[in-house]
């Protein structure tokens, strides 16, 4: 299973995504959580079709929630890391739930042991 992050969800909707990388997608399961939903529909020069593009997008996807485990996890990678606090919100989901976080931002959340991430653009930065 994998969780998006922020910037992949906005590239499903652009050309950066290789025709191997969405075929990938389309085969397995997609999670998200309120955090990336609201990074993207959040974005206040987003037009009507975009918008509706991306609620569709998230109403196909598995929302895990913010509850007690993420909220445990996330206490704790803030006080071993220097990791933001959505990025903290995004990584404890995936540790909690055993996603694989894709990112573009890999920066962001190497200091974060036992979280499995994976560039889908690496070979094209």
């Amino acid at each position: 299973m994998i969780l998006l992050d922020t910037n992949i969800v906005i590239y499903l909707h652009g050309i950066q995504l290789d025709e191997a990388v969405a075929e990938k997608l389309r085969n397995t399961t997609l999670d998200t959580c309120n955090v990336i939903v609201a990074e993207v529909l959040g974005y206040k020069s987003m037009d009507t079709i975009d918008e509706k593009f991306f609620v569709d997008l998230f109403d196909s996807m598995k929302n895990h929630i913010f509850d007690k485990a993420v909220t445990d996890k996330v206490i704790e990678l803030r006080k071993a890391t220097s990791i933001k606090l959505p990025d903290a919100i995004i990584a404890a989901t995936a540790l909690v739930n055993g996603l694989v976080l894709w990112t573009h931002n890999t920066e962001d959340f190497k200091q974060v042991k036992g979280l499995k991430i994976f560039d889908p653009l690496a070979d094209k930065s």
